[in-house]
């Protein structure tokens, strides 16, 4: 369910103001309204939000170094108050990393430093990489005697370094200009030539130009560049220790910063800036709480409901199982502040939709050990996610069974006695396919009369009468065969549902219009709802589809494990438990995969378009101390 908001509306003398905030920061109960054109604070508020980033991946850097940390550096750190006097550790300890910003207090001139440090890690490949480069020109001609060639230089000799194809060295180069091979690999010859200053004529080859820098200066330089970078990564692996811990507290101070950013931009001002105007909601269970300490504040304010022309953030609360499933519906969209949560509605058809997909009790009794397991040893955090695994998995089991499958064994084809009294619920392959189309047109109708509850709420009972009219048709239409299936003759009753289907579509559909725009709206409204309603329907087969598949494939691994084992003992076992896990991991994996994507499919396209979904609604974040 969605709960129920109050309008706080403020006025504060702007001495005051601030003071204020941080008070309300206190309470955490506040969501600020945030309509209001953005102001010149925009663009400080686009730099926290640039700093959060840059944070966010310096931490992931030193997450992943975490354990070398260095006793000095931490001691030092944990002695050291300010941002400026951190950043005096890292330079005394370090000396590395240009200085950034250096304001006292300012916690991102520590993050700039480290940013530099890797700035510095990259100059360093790429500088590596160029004298790798200019060493490589060196490479075929081994050690160049230059005292030689000076001297040849001094008598009136120019030697040349050239490199050609194989192919495309001519041996009459060797008389013709003094030529000589020095070496000959990977396709290429790499000679010199050795020629008076005035000859001019050259071979036709590619002219080798030198580095400025000797193999030595290179090879030195190589050599230091190593050693800076085994220097960095060691200073990255020693502060990690204290880094992590430092980034997410600054990340909750630029948070913070933030948040008081959006309420000052929230703000207007009033009576020649002397009076600041504040707007936002309080969920109203809080309110009687707030008000009580509003009212000891020097401020004047007013605790109200929503108007129609209000858009409140939506805060939701549902019972624990539904609660698992809020973030899969955040996924796609929250709902508005006025229409129904669809979350506990779904919810239910999710679990029965994963375990239709996956389709295999021993995949599903696997998911659900697994995740009991792991649930007691994770971060609080992560348990929802667990148990959410853990109704899915179930679910699996239930629908597993339902399907007679068993890790790619057909149970139906099992002669067990305990296992004899499952068979009456297993099902066959034409009778799942038949589930398949059943539960779709189920879940279809339950929108519809969802969709009913919701234009109801929000426009009335007049708005939901087209809609009560297909309701009529479609249940109504469904008793009518079921009776005339047990002998009843319901011609009368058929003739009743159709009349008062047929009111409600073509003429009730809209109130405040003409009748002839009514039937005009029913008609093309009717061609829309049968159309759509057998694609929705037809959707569903997927679920038929996806639990065959997976089902298949389990069978066909068992098959390989027991045909490609051998027969030698031992090794056979092995062979065939290696093919096993290898199989059914892959398939457990793929088939998972589908199992979970398919399932928000069918719900945000066909369940969501048949309730009347709107969503778009702004999830409630007050202003709090993070």
């Amino acid at each position: 369910m969605i709960v129920p908001m109050r309008k706080l509306s403020l006025l504060i003398f702007h001495k005051d103001y601030q003071a204020f905030l941080e008070g309300l920061r206190e309470k955490g109960v506040v969501h600020v309204h945030e309509d209001r054109k953005r102001s010149a604070e925009d663009e400080e508020l686009k730099r926290k939000f640039m700093a959060l980033k840059r944070i966010a991946e310096l931490s992931k850097m030193f997450a992943k170094r975490e354990g070398g940390e260095d006793a000095a550096f931490v001691a030092a750190w944990r002695r050291a108050e300010t941002s400026r006097e951190k950043l005096a550790v890292c330079r005394n300890l370090f000396g590395t990393g240009e200085d950034g910003a250096t304001v006292e207090g300012d916690g991102m001139a520590v993050v700039d430093y480290w940013e530099n440090v890797l700035a510095r890690r990259g100059q360093i490949d790429q500088e590596e990489v160029a004298l790798r480069k200019d060493a490589a020109v060196y490479a075929p001609w081994g050690k160049i005697p230059g005292e030689r060639l000076a001297a040849l230089r001094e008598a009136g000799w120019t030697v040349r370094f050239y490199s050609v194809e194989e192919k495309k060295f001519r041996d009459e180069w060797t008389e013709r200009f003094n030529a000589f091979v020095v070496c000959a690999e990977r396709g290429m010859v790499y000679f010199i030539t050795v020629q008076p200053e005035s000859d001019e004529e050259t071979p036709d080859a590619d002219l080798v130009r030198f580095p400025t820098l000797a193999p030595a200066e290179i090879d030195a330089r190589i050599s230091g560049l190593q050693e800076e970078r085994e220097r960095l990564e060691r200073n990255l692996d020693k502060a990690a220790f204290v880094m992590i811990d430092f980034l997410k507290a600054l990340k909750t101070q630029v948070l913070e910063e933030s948040d008081m950013l959006k309420v000052k931009d929230a703000s207007a001002c009033l009576l020649d800036d002397k009076v600041v105007v504040l707007e936002g909601w309080v969920p109203e269970h809080l309110a009687a709480e707030l008000d009580s300490w509003l009212a000891e504040q020097e401020v004047a304010y007013e605790l109200t409901k929503p108007t129609p022309e209000d858009n409140p953030p939506v805060l939701l609360k549902n019972n624990r199982f539904a609660r698992l499933f809020e973030a899969l519906g955040a996924l796609y969209s929250l709902p508005s502040y006025r229409e129904l949560d669809l979350t506990p509605f779904f919810a239910p058809f999710f679990v029965l939709f994963f375990g239709f997909c996956l389709g295999d009790a021993g995949y599903g009794l696997l998911i659900l050990l697994a995740l009991t397991l792991a649930k007691r040893k994770v971060a609080p955090s992560l348990r929802p996610v667990c148990s959410l695994g853990q109704w899915l998995g179930l679910g699996t089991v239930v629908m597993g069974t339902v399907s007679g499958t068993f890790f790619g064994i057909g149970l139906m084809d099992v002669q067990i006695p305990w296992l004899e009294r499952f068979k009456s619920i297993m099902l066959d392959s034409s009778r799942l396919f038949n589930l398949s189309l059943m539960i779709g047109a189920v879940q279809i109708v339950f929108g519809m009369c969802l969709k009913v509850v919701n234009l109801w709420r929000q426009f009335g009972f007049a708005a939901a009468l087209s809609t009560i009219g297909w309701l009529v048709a479609i249940l109504g239409g469904g008793l009518c065969y079921w009776l005339t299936t047990r002998g009843v003759n319901a011609e009368v009753v058929t003739y009743v549902v159709l009349a008062v289907a047929g009111l409600l579509v073509f003429v009730l559909n809209n109130l405040r219009r003409n009748v002839v725009v009514n039937i005009g709206a029913g008609l093309w409204d009717t061609y829309n709802m049968v159309t759509g309603l057998l694609g929705d329907v037809l959707s569903y087969i997927r679920l038929f589809a996806l639990g065959i598949s997976g089902s298949v494939l389990g069978l066909v691994f068992n098959d390989l494990a027991v045909n490609m084992s051998g027969d030698i003992p031992v090794l056979k076992q092995v062979i065939m438990l290696v093919i096993l896990l290898f199989g059914h991991g892959v398939n457990l994996f793929m088939s998972g995969l589908g199992a979970f994507v398919h399932p928000m499919r069918l719900t945000f396209v066909e369940f969501y378009k048949n309730s009347g979904f709107e969503g778009g609604g702004k999830k409630y974040n007050p202003l709090r101390r993070r």
